[in-house]
């Protein structure tokens, strides 16, 4: 480890270095006070030893100069015995200890490893956060205007501790975005708790959200910390927002007003710190309507909406994405013939880029030779999809969203309404279908 002393006792700084050296330290002296200040500024040290009283400047400046720059250098004030209340001013103002002089040698050096030892345990502690945010990082893929326009939304509101409300059709990358906010925040080294609204069961969706305490109901052997509080000081993503049961959305909305959670079968409410990001593939407002969801809690979480767009409306992003997964899943030298590739940009991805990442993969492993070929797509991405249309097309304007919901209501005629069926004819996941179904008002 390297060390700065600064001190202007020229004796006692050649003993206080013949010492710092024999137990392993390289160490740099300076007996000024500015000199120290400006060789701490060109160099780099682990640990800085600043007398009190130097010519130059004093130890109080180069002590609040350099926890400016680094909180992780540990400062050692020497002072004289009679000046005891110097030293504690200066372990107030942020220095690691103190020594006085005269002082015994082997306290002196204990009080160095000291500070040697904090000196790593910080170090590595921020590797560790470096580590963790590495591995935690997220990659957004795409240049086109539409995504533009979300990145630069997310980046806007991820300082501040606004909730945000991300609204896009299933598998339009939602979670990923939330990640981004997240790691743009002051919040990015704590905790980011991902809850899927939609997949926990009713009873347990208190429990699971606020905590319990040992004992409030049948199967609680122990108390159990709930998802916000394991998100305390940092973000919980609540996926799927709009399956949340009502009486849930209610002890949502105080946590939100309040900042506190109740566990079941706790008499006190505690106070935590969370950011929240909600996420929703359903109309919110439609649902209030309804009566399925408070009104008073999608304001709450709607003060920063973020529209993600589906990938039928940036399909310029679909080359860079396709080399993305390719990469991803170890084919990055697998080649995308130009007649594949004009098809898979010409289809409208139902499934959004969840559907494309699982198809690339797919496509790699069948393809030949390194290639793949439009021979490999599956029928709704290949030409037999126009067998059924007549391609004379008619000269005055033609409804796309008219002729979207007339082919869903011919399919669901033809399956007499089974909503499964017509969703496996249509190569439509089941919630994509749905949401048609919601989209343009056919009930059953």
């Amino acid at each position: 480890m390297k060390i700065l002393l600064i001190e202007d006792n020229v004796s006692l700084a050649t003993l206080m270095k013949m010492m710092l050296e024999d137990a392993g330290y390289d160490v740099v002296h300076k007996d000024d006070g500015l000199e120290g200040l400006k060789t701490f500024e060109k160099d780099k040290f682990d640990i800085v030893i600043t007398d009190i009283r130097l010519p130059g400047v004093d130890g109080y400046t180069i002590l609040e100069n350099i926890i400016s720059k680094n909180t992780n250098i540990p400062i050692i004030i020497i002072t004289a015995y009679g000046n005891i209340p110097d030293a504690v001013k200066a372990i107030k103002s942020g220095a690691f200890d103190y020594i006085t002089k005269p002082f015994d040698n082997e306290e002196f050096l204990i009080t160095v490893e000291k500070a040697a030892k904090y000196k790593m345990l910080k170090d590595e502690n921020s590797n560790l956060k470096e580590i963790l945010k590495n591995s935690f990082n997220v990659e957004i893929i795409g240049k086109s205007n539409a995504m533009k326009k979300v990145l630069n939304l997310a980046e806007t509101v991820a300082p501040t501790n606004a909730p945000v409300l991300l609204v896009g059709e299933s598998g339009t990358g939602k979670e990923l975005i939330a990640k981004k906010i997240h790691l743009l925040s002051s919040r990015a080294d704590k905790p980011f708790i991902a809850i899927n609204c939609a997949a926990i069961p009713e009873n347990l969706f208190e429990s699971e959200l606020f905590g319990h305490k040992k004992g409030s109901f049948t199967g609680a052997h122990k108390d159990k910390k709930g998802k916000i509080a394991e998100a305390n000081k940092g973000t919980i993503f609540l996926d799927e927002i709009g399956e949340m049961p009502l009486n849930i959305q209610a002890k949502i909305l105080r946590f939100l007003q309040e900042g506190e959670i109740e566990p079941v079968g706790e008499t006190k409410a505690i106070k935590v710190d969370v950011r929240v990001i909600a996420a929703t593939n359903r109309d919110l407002k439609s649902l209030v309507d309804k009566g399925d969801f408070r009104e008073d809690l999608f304001y709450r979480l709607n003060v920063f909406p973020i529209n993600l767009p589906p990938l039928r409306e940036r399909k310029e992003d679909i080359p860079e994405l396709i080399n993305y997964f390719k990469t991803k899943y170890g084919f990055k030298n697998t080649k995308i013939s130009e007649e594949t590739l004009k098809k898979l940009k010409n289809y409208d991805w139902p499934g959004n880029i969840r559907e494309l990442e699982n198809l690339i993969y797919r496509l790699c492993i069948m393809a030949q030779n390194g290639i793949v070929t439009d021979d490999l797509l599956p029928p709704e991405i290949g030409d037999n999809i126009a067998k059924c249309f007549d391609l004379n097309l008619p000269d005055d304007k033609l409804d796309l969203q008219q002729l979207e919901k007339t082919l869903i209501l011919k399919a669901l005629n033809k399956f007499n309404g089974n909503k499964s069926k017509t969703a496996d004819y249509l190569c439509l996941p089941r919630h994509v279908l749905l949401y048609r179904l919601e989209k343009f008002n056919i009930k059953d």
